[in-house]
């Protein structure tokens, strides 16, 4: 569905968990703001 909503995924490489929390921090904004 990522895809067709035209959202880039970006695959984060193992040992970096600051992206990752980024990552996550974000992906639960846009839960909150577009699929609600």
């Amino acid at each position: 569905w990522a895809y067709q909503a035209g959202v880039k995924l970006s695959f984060i490489r193992p040992g970096k968990p600051v992206e990752n929390a980024y990552i996550e921090s974000f992906n639960g904004k846009f839960r909150d703001e577009c699929l609600n």
